[in-house]
Parts: structure tokens; sequence; C-alpha cells
């Protein structure tokens, strides 16, 4: 169905403005997420230093090199703060809100040029921009797994320009949007499987054509053959995983032997789980996306276009299982044969025009109200995504203007905070992330980046769950410095470990007190006592060690959140 121009003009707007609705912070002061205040400390060492002292190699840009992260994102946060004067954090926000609504028009473009119909491009387009995965990752976040979501509608559109068109400057602008994704976040490497269906969709597409004329009797059980084969590949790969978890990389018994609804680890309740965790992330409507399925490989005729994204759906169809990042990468898809679903269902309903409209409607709003619902869910799920309090973002303000050299934290996420907003360095590293080996290491000067050992990782360890393909050699776990320093059973190694990352302040987050956390585990601190009393009075804790903090550190702030001790020295020379 095709609409008049200034209608999809209008609705166009509408879902820009839902967009913008649907990810504006209400209720939060500040940007969410472990991730977002990783990279805005990787921002804040660009606009410092003027350059990115972790890029030492190529590969360096793309996370793929020894003490390295993908960088596209830290380097368009500092380009625009410096350009602009916005805070990194106001950068953030409008950065997710941009590319959340270029991700919607592009999404919108994509389902046109797949079907020429002005209200399966619009569903599209809704479901997709409403995906509360999705939605979760473009609100004031700076995680680039979002952004990469966001882009990946513009490089499907590319690539059937190119496959519509034969024009080759499309397929170039496919790479170069190839290398942007790479860049932003490893998960875009994962368009390299995608190249892959489309290498092979044009000489399937000749195939086909020949065998559909010589073979017509035997079409109807080829079309039941390919839907059968879909589901059992899907179901064969997954089964594989649950009788040897782990054998791709990721347990699946693991990640879902506790839903929403069931706790288990028979074959049965996983999938369940695994079910009902994608709806969560991808929308209700997910449901209808088997149904999709059937009726797209049941369509007849069938263009390049359509076999090109049959084949993107059945190789990554057997991978859905593997790790969250390959549910939120096919979004885009999921979207699209969700509507095909929703519209083969209303088909029923042909002849009665109206209903077969509200319907459809009916599932659209449902949609949005279970996306409006959930948008939040993850945030609250995962303590590592919710926004920066605003005592935690106090404290950072005053060391920003009062502190230097390096800042130990009992608490991980906290300390990401800290030194996002603070601008100083910050043990440990990564904040609640699994940042062992960290590009902070080079932007803070512990590792010097000249004398770097790196080694190439044996290639057949490859596997999803490969962050980098140079690993370091002879560079210190700065996790393990930073557990010697609260955890310490030395008190001149942890005094030692303490002057070799220029350590001045110790800020202990009182929610976390007398324990230090982070990386998921909590363990009691022999840093401070557990009493709350002053360095130097008896530690109940840890009764056969003296305390880090020599007699002469004292408080100079504190507030509902946290406690800093200036730990030893004074403010550098200027």
């Amino acid at each position: 169905m095709r609409l008049p121009r200034k209608v999809n003009y209008c609705v166009l707007l509408a879902l820009v403005f839902i967009t913008i609705v649907f990810r504006f912070p209400l209720g939060v002061d500040h940007e969410m997420g472990s991730d977002t205040t990783f990279v805005h400390t990787m921002a804040n060492s660009i606009a410092q230093d003027g350059f990115a002292k972790w890029i030492l190699h190529p590969s360096s840009y793309f996370g793929l090199y020894a003490l390295s992260y993908p960088s596209a994102a830290p380097f368009v946060l500092s380009s625009v703060f410096l350009v602009s004067g916005v805070p990194i954090e106001g950068v953030v926000f409008l950065f997710g809100q941009i590319l959340a609504i270029i991700g919607v028009l592009s999404a919108f473009i994509m389902a046109k040029l797949i079907r020429d119909d002005d209200i399966f491009a619009h569903s599209v387009a809704l479901l997709f921009t409403l995906a509360p995965f999705y939605v979760k990752d473009t609100a004031w976040v700076a995680s680039s797994r979002g952004f990469v979501v966001a882009l990946l509608p513009f490089f499907f559109i590319l690539l059937i320009k190119h496959m519509k068109t034969k024009d080759i400057r499309y397929l170039i602008l496919s790479l170069a949007v190839f290398l942007i994704l790479g860049s932003m976040h490893r998960m875009g490497l994962l368009v390299i499987l995608i190249f892959i269906a489309y290498i092979l969709a044009l000489p399937l597409h000749l195939v086909t054509q020949r065998l559909r004329f010589s073979l017509i009797k035997f079409e109807k059980p080829m079309r039941f053959a390919l839907v059968i084969l879909a589901m059992v590949a899907f179901l064969s790969i997954f089964y594989i995983q649950f009788q040897f978890p782990g054998i791709s990389g990721a347990d699946v018994v693991e990640q879902y032997e506790t839903g929403v609804f069931l706790s288990g680890r028979n074959f049965a309740t996983l999938l369940i789980n695994m079910g009902v965790s994608f709806v969560g992330r991808v929308g209700l409507l997910l449901l209808l996306a088997p149904i999709g399925l059937i009726a797209y490989v049941w369509k007849r005729p069938k263009e390049s276009v359509d076999k090109f994204l049959l084949l993107v759906i059945f190789i990554f169809l057997p991978l859905l299982s593997l790790r969250d990042y390959i549910i939120e990468f096919v979004i885009p898809i999921f979207t699209l044969l969700v509507v095909v679903g929703a519209l083969s269902l209303t088909m029923i309903l042909r002849r009665r025009r109206q209903l077969s409209t509200v319907f459809l409607a009916g599932l659209l709003i449902a949609s949005a109200v279970f996306s409006w619902q959930t948008k939040d869910r993850w945030r609250d799920y995962y303590v590592t995504d919710k926004p920066i309090p605003e005592a935690v973002y106090e404290t950072a303000l005053y060391l920003r203007h009062r502190g230097w050299g390096t800042m130990a934290t009992n608490a991980g996420l906290t300390g990401g905070r800290l030194a996002a907003i603070s601008g100083l360095p910050n043990l440990p590293m990564g904040g609640a992330s699994t940042h062992f080996l960290s590009p902070q290491q080079l932007m803070w000067g512990f590792v010097d980046g000249n004398s770097l050992e790196v080694r190439l990782v044996n290639l057949t360890s490859i596997s999803f769950n490969t962050d980098e393909i140079y690993v370091p050699v002879h560079v210190a776990n700065a996790e393990l410095h930073w557990e010697l320093i609260f955890g310490f059973r030395s008190p001149t190694e942890s005094r030692s470990l303490m002057s070799y990352y220029r350590v001045h302040f110790v800020v202990s987050d009182n929610s976390v007190f007398p324990y230090y956390a982070s990386y998921g585990y909590n363990r009691i601190s022999c840093l401070l006592g557990s009493d709350g009393l002053p360095p130097g009075s008896p530690n109940k804790v840890c009764t056969s060690a003296e305390n880090v903090l020599p007699n002469t550190a004292y408080v100079v702030f504190t507030n509902s959140a946290a406690t800093v001790w200036l730990a030893r020295g004074g403010p550098p020379d200027k």
C-alpha cells in the first residue's frame, strides 16, 4: 500500500518524535552504564592529550590489538566536545538521540527497498526503534552496541542498492560503513557474515531461478523443506550447545537456566527461557517472527534481495543462542520478520479491510506499550546499567576541582563513574567490566606504549568471545594490583603499589564499606577500619595487618555516597 507523500512525511515525523520520547531520560539526571563511563574516560583522554594513547597499531582502532578498544565513539565524543564546548556527558545524550533518529529513518528506507509498501516500511521502522534493548543502548548511553544497531539498516540499504543497480559506489560505501561499525564495537565485525550472505545471494538466485522452472512440480515440497531445515538447524545447534555447555564459547545452560518464569537445566526450560529473554530484548511481537519466516520462505516470486535476506537469516539463526550481542545485532532482521508475520495474519482478514487495519494497529500499539513498560527494565535489572547517582556525581566534581594523581576506590562501578566525571585515573580499571588489561593502562601512563611487547594469539583459539588478536606480554594485571592494595597482607607491598600507580586519594563507597567489590565479587577490605574509625584505629576485620593508609591520612570530603581520604602527598607544583 502506498500513502500520499504528505502522509508519509507526517508518519515519519511521528516516528522521530516517538524515538526521542522513548529515549528521553525521565527521572534520570546523568549518563548511564559502566560501558558509558569507560568510553567517557577514553574521550577525556583524547580531549586532554590531543591523541589516543592506546592507538599503537592499525588494529588498535578496532580493539583487536593489545590494550586497546574500538575507538570510533571516543573520537566522536571528544571531537564534538572540543568543537562545541558541550560537556562529554551532554554529547553522549545528543549522540544517542541523533543515531536513533538515523536508525529509524534508515529502517524505513531499508524496508521500503525490500517491499514497496508504506505500511510495511512504517511498521518495520516503528518496531525497530521500539526494541527494548535497542532503546536501552541509545538512551544516554555510550555503549557502542546501540550505535552499531542504529547504523545496521543503513548498511543493508547500501548492499540492497548495489544489488539492484550494480553501482559500485554503493559497494564502496558499504565497505566504509563496515569499517565504521567495526571501529564502533567488536560486534560490528559480524557484518562479515552479512557480506558472505551477499556474495552467495547472486549465484544462489541464478541457480534457484533455473531450478524453479525445471523442478516446478517439486516447488511446494521445497518450500516446506526450507522452513523445516531452518528450524531443525537452530534447534540442533542449540541442543548440541545444551549437551556440551561452552562448546561454542557461551554456556547456554549457565545463561538460561534461570528465567523470569521458569528455572531448570532441562532442554525445554532453557529453550523457553531463551525465548522469553528474546521477547524482553526485541519486543512483544517477536512471537510472530516464526510466522514471518514461514511466510517469507513461502513467498513467490522471490527477488535476489529476498534470497539475500533469507541467507542472512539462515546464517544467524543457529548463532542466536551464543550471546546477547548476536540477539541485539539481528534486531533489524527480527523486526522485518515480525512485520511480515503480522501482515500475513492480516491477510486472513483481507476481505474485511477495516478489521484488518484495526488488527494491525492493535498489534503495533500493544508492542509500543510493552516496550514503554520494559524499556527501563534492563537498567533496573543490571546494576551496571544504572545512571550515576547525584551524590557520586557530587563526589566526582570535588575530585575534578580538588584532586590530583590517581584515586583507588573500593567499588569498581563507583570508581568508573568517578573517573569519567573527574577526569582522574582510577583503580580498579574498567569500572564493573572485565577490563583487566585495559587501554586505561596506556591512557594513564601505567604502561609505556613504546616498550609494550605483544604476541599474536593462536588463530585456532579464536571464538565469538575473543576480544583481541594481539595480547600483551609481561604486562601486570592491574586488577590483581588493586586487590593487593585493598586486600593486602603485606603493608610494604601495598604502599609500594600505591606509589607505583601514584595513588593520592582513596575513595570509600559507603554502601560497600567495609568490603571492596568489582567484577562481580565482594571481598573484605583491609584498607580501612571496618568500624569506620580513622586510619590507625584497631581494624576488626584485618586484626593482624596494619592499615595501608598512614596515620597522616585524613578525610577531605564526605557525603551520603562516599568518603574521600587524602592518602599521601600534596598537590603537584603548578
